[in-house]
Parts: C-alpha cells; sequence; structure tokens
C-alpha cells in the first residue's frame, strides 16, 4: 500500500514536471506565434488544430490576456466548425463582454454574426453586423478585415442583396496582397457575380481564383468557386464541361468535409446527367448528395435534391416514388421560402431599429457636451469672486445673448437662402455654387468625378390621389434614404419639385452607377405606410461623368438628365449611365 501511494505521489511529481516544462518551453516559443500557426491550419486541417488547441488548453492558467483572448477566439471557430454552435457562444462571450483587447472583441463578433446566422438567428446577426460595419474602416488586421468582409457578403448573398456584397469584396481585395484571404473573399466575389449574370470574362476570372486558391491550399473556398463554374457552365448547356469538371476534383472535394459544399457539387453534376439523359448517374449523384444534407436543417441543397430526385423517378415512369418526392420537396420548399423571408424580416428590422440606436447616441453625445459645458462653468465660478463673477457672468450672458441672436439670425437667413426648407439639403442656387466648386477643385487636380440625377416616378399621382402631404412625406423619406449611402464630400441637392442631383468628386462612372442603384432599391423598400397611406416609391437615375462630359456642370447635368429620360423611357425604375 505504501509503495502505491508512493508510486501515485512520483507520477503527479512527473505530470507536474511535464506540464511546467512544456510551459517554459511553448512560452519560450510564444504562445501568440503557436496559436496563429494553428489558425492558418484551421480550414486546411482541422484535426491537427484541434489537437493543438488540446495541448494549449493544459496551459492556460499561464497565458497572458492577450494570448487567453486569443485562445478563446480560436476555441470558437472550433466549436463552430464541429456544429457546437451553444458552446461556441460560451468562447466567445468574454471577448464580446469587454473591448480590452479590441482585435480579438471585433472578431469575436465577426464569428458571433457566422454564429448567428447558422442558428437562423438573423435579426440579431443583422444588428450585430451594422456594428461591425460601423468599425470596419478602422480595422488594419488584414485576417481579421478579410473574416468580416467574408460574413457580410455571406449574409447579403444569402438575402439576395448580390450589388452590395459585390460591393464589400471588391473594397476589400482593391488593398489586398495575402494570397489566402484574396481566395478566401474571390469565392464571395465570383458568387455575386454569377448571381448577377455578368458572364462575360467570368469563367477566366474563376479558373485564376481557382491557381490562387491552390497554389495556399485553400479547399474549402477552391469548392465554392468549382460549384459556381459548374453552375455557369449549366446555364451554359455544357454538360460534359460539368461532368469533366466535377472529375477533375472530385476526390480534393471529398476531403474538405463540408456538406453544403460537397451536396451542392453532386447535385450539378447530377442534372448534367439528367440533361444528358443518363438516369442512373443522375439518380446515383443525387442520392449521394442528399446523404450529406438529410439530416441538418432547411437548406438548398436538400430542396434541390428532393426536386431533381421527383424529376428523375417521373423520367423513369415511377410515378409513385416520384410524387412521393415531390411531396418531400414542396414541403422543403415551403420552409426554405418562410425562412428567406425571415431574413429579409430581421434585415430590415435590423437596419430600423439601428438607425434608431444611432438616433440615441446622437442624443447622448449632445446631452455629454451639454454635462461637460456645465462643469466647466462651475470650475470657473469657484475660483472667481462672487461679486465680481455676478457682474461678469451678466455681461457675458447679455454679449452672448446678443451674439446669438446675431448668429442665429444670419445662420437662419443663411440656411433660408441655401437650403431646401422640405428636406434640409441644398437648394438649387446652392447646389449649383457648392458643384462649380467641386468641379473646379476635381478638374485642377486631375480627378474624376461623376453626377447623378433622379426624378421620382410618377410623383404628380401621389400628390393627387394622397395629397400634399404625402408628397411631402415621400421626398423627405427619399432624401433621408439615399443620404445614408453618401460621402460628407458628396453636393446633394433638390434642383426641381421631385428631381435631384448629386456631384461625386473623386468618383468613377462605373461607382456612381452602382451607388445610383444602390439608392434606387433602397427608394423602392421605402414602406409608405408609415404616412398612413399606402404607394409604391420609385425613381428613374440618370449617370455621368467627367470621362465622358467634361467639368462643366451645364454639359454634366444636361447629360445626365438625357441619362435620366432613357431609364424613363425603358420603363421607369431603372438607372441608365451616359454614353457619349
Amino acid at each position: 500500500m505504501k509503495l502505491t501511494a508512493l508510486m501515485h505521489k512520483a507520477g503527479k511529481l512527473l505530470l507536474a514536471l511535464y506540464l511546467l516544462y512544456f510551459s517554459t518551453v511553448l512560452h519560450a516559443a510564444g504562445v501568440i506565434a503557436k496559436l496563429e500557426q494553428l489558425e492558418e491550419i484551421r480550414l486546411t486541417s482541422f484535426e491537427q488544430f484541434s489537437l493543438g488547441l488540446q495541448d494549449l488548453d493544459k496551459l492556460k492558467g499561464t497565458f497572458t490576456s492577450e494570448e487567453k483572448a486569443y485562445f478563446l477566439l480560436l476555441k470558437g471557430y472550433e466549436k463552430t466548425l464541429s456544429g457546437e454552435y451553444e458552446r461556441a457562444f460560451s468562447y466567445l462571450e468574454p471577448l464580446l463582454q469587454t473591448e480590452h483587447h479590441s482585435l480579438y472583441h471585433f472578431r469575436g463578433k465577426v464569428l458571433a454574426v457566422n454564429l448567428y446566422a447558422l442558428s437562423n438567428d438573423y435579426l440579431n446577426a443583422f444588428l450585430l453586423l451594422g456594428e461591425i460595419n460601423r468599425q470596419l474602416p478602422s480595422v488594419t488586421n488584414p485576417v481579421a478585415k478579410a473574416q468580416a468582409v467574408g460574413n457580410i457578403a455571406l449574409l447579403y448573398n444569402g438575402i439576395e442583396k448580390h450589388e452590395i456584397a459585390l460591393f464589400y469584396a471588391e473594397q476589400f481585395l482593391n488593398s489586398a496582397t495575402e494570397s489566402r484571404l484574396v481566395c478566401r473573399i474571390l469565392a464571395h466575389k465570383l458568387h455575386s457575380v454569377l448571381k448577377l449574370k455578368q458572364l462575360e470574362g467570368f469563367f477566366a476570372a474563376i479558373d485564376d481564383a481557382v491557381a490562387t486558391c491552390t497554389e495556399v491550399n485553400e479547399s474549402i473556398p477552391k469548392a465554392h468557386l468549382l460549384r459556381d463554374k459548374m453552375e455557369a457552365l449549366m446555364m451554359q448547356r455544357r454538360y460534359d464541361d460539368v461532368i469533366a469538371s466535377y472529375s477533375t476534383f472530385s476526390e480534393e472535394l471529398h476531403t474538405t468535409t463540408y456538406p453544403m459544399v460537397i451536396a451542392g457539387v453532386l447535385l450539378e453534376v447530377s442534372t448534367a446527367y439528367l440533361q444528358s439523359e443518363n438516369l442512373p448517374n443522375a439518380e446515383k449523384f443525387a442520392v449521394q448528395a442528399l446523404s450529406y444534407v438529410e439530416g441538418s436543417s432547411v437548406n438548398i441543397a436538400q430542396v434541390a435534391a428532393y426536386k431533381l430526385l421527383s424529376q428523375i423517378e417521373k423520367y423513369k415512369g415511377n410515378y409513385k416514388a416520384s410524387l412521393t418526392y415531390f411531396e418531400k420537396y414542396s414541403e422543403l420548399e415551403k420552409k426554405y421560402q418562410d425562412e428567406k423571408t425571415n431574413q429579409q424580416l430581421a434585415f430590415h428590422l435590423a437596419e430600423g431599429e439601428l438607425e434608431v440606436k444611432n438616433q440615441r447616441i446622437a442624443l447622448l453625445d449632445k446631452d455629454n457636451e451639454l454635462l461637460s459645458l456645465q462643469k466647466n462653468l462651475y470650475e470657473h465660478e469657484v475660483k472667481q469672486n462672487r461679486l465680481i463673477m455676478l457682474v461678469l457672468t451678466s455681461v457675458l450672458v447679455l454679449l452672448s445673448f446678443l451674439a446669438y441672436r446675431g448668429m442665429s439670425g444670419r445662420k437662419r437667413f443663411k440656411k433660408i437662402a441655401e437650403y431646401d426648407q422640405l428636406t434640409g439639403i441644398s437648394n438649387r442656387y446652392h447646389f449649383n455654387n457648392q458643384a462649380k466648386v467641386a468641379l473646379e477643385y476635381c478638374e485642377k487636380n486631375a480627378k474624376p468625378v461623376a453626377v447623378i440625377l433622379f426624378d421620382l416616378d410618377y410623383f404628380k399621382n401621389i400628390n393627387d390621389m394622397h395629397g400634399h402631404a404625402a408628397g411631402d412625406w415621400a421626398l423627405q423619406q427619399v432624401v433621408k434614404t439615399c443620404r445614408n449611402f453618401m460621402r460628407n464630400n458628396d453636393v446633394f441637392g433638390r434642383i426641381g419639385g421631385e428631381e435631384f442631383a448629386v456631384v461625386l468628386p473623386g468618383c468613377q462612372t462605373d461607382k456612381a452607377v452602382l451607388l445610383a442603384e444602390i439608392c434606387r432599391d433602397a427608394i423602392a423598400g421605402i414602406d409608405s405606410t408609415d404616412c398612413g397611406k399606402q404607394f409604391p416609391l420609385s425613381a428613374s437615375f440618370g449617370v455621368c461623368g467627367s470621362d465622358t462630359s467634361g467639368y462643366q456642370l451645364k454639359q454634366l447635368l444636361a447629360d445626365a438628365d438625357n441619362a435620366m429620360y432613357s431609364a424613363k423611357e425603358a420603363g421607369r425604375d431603372q438607372v441608365m449611365a451616359f454614353s457619349a
């Protein structure tokens, strides 16, 4: 018994010595460096990634606060990849509750957005995404920025806002240099391009992206790219090319262990075989695809698999089996569409809540400013003689009152003279003056400039049918909506009853077209029930730039006006760019 006890104590002592030795070696090598190495293999070798975190977990009691924050973030990623979403949240909670390490706090938010989306909690996902959007311009860490942009693009593509997803992806790629990060964001960008059906040059771009991902061994983004390539080939009815593409990377595809991607590829192959009237292979790949996603929550791969199997059985003449698959397809299709509707609703609810939150923050800032002024005034009073302070205060109050009246009078008359009283933006006179200043600056410094001109469609009908109060409300909402997408140095003015113009210094014409599309989509989404009436809102946009129209305001407005009327003639609610 004594011998056993001694051996037990010796074993404990050896274990303690081992842990002490391992801790010393690990800290000598640098815990942060070790965590960075593990993160690099997170998507390419998940098993080694997980084992490495297990080894570090034994020593977490010796971590610095920064090392602990990084470790918690990677544990969150581990549990997310394993599908343990609640446990992933438990690791992220300490990061989200404190901003002591701002980088890991930000990255924790990015991962939390992904977790909310995976858990179908889209309202919280979009609310948190709003915070990330505000912080993104100040983020300098390329990995954190890439993960944020990836999640933003993923969510916007998920609710079919492909133009916005493309915008964020291109913004990141304009300055990205690291191939691994470029690969990941290219997968999101080209998916947006595919869904927008901009197939000119698509295959060359996607082949270049696949080559980039192959060089850095990024198998999951590569699989996404190849699936999108196969979908594009299907659009062109190149069924043999789809089958050939699969055969070249089928082995690598299955090593990703990523069910949704694998199922998506297999469904494209099954569809190609079906179109080629090869029913045995079509059924084989459809069944195989379904096996990857059948037990998971409702997703597009499940819906597509059941629809495909129903078609295959119908071709085979097995109408009973076809009906069974079709019933399952109809049930899942309804659930999937309900989920898409919930996503869209969550997106709009989040936008509304974020706007209210921003207004509250602005009010708090004003309250804090007022409190600060009161504190300064009190400290000043304590230092001075009461009698002198009373006289000085009286004089100061009188002077301040007179100065305030003079300044407020001047400001009021200046505002009346320069700004539109209904919408608060520049009137035609002030717009022309500001626009000419901006154009002269751009011409002098050889910078591009673009002009957007838009006009509300059928606005007279709104005034005639619903009254001028509804028309005024509509104009205010349009201005409020569009200002959200403009920079501080953009010149925005109301130049007619329902006609508006924007001068964009330093902006190329194609970017102005994208901004116009975003504004057009936002205007079409304005809900008029808030004013007690029900009517649609839309606008026709014309865009031109200095590359075709020069730097004279008169010519730019004329060309933008021509493009706008082309948009109206083409059916309204459109964006047209001027072509010389």
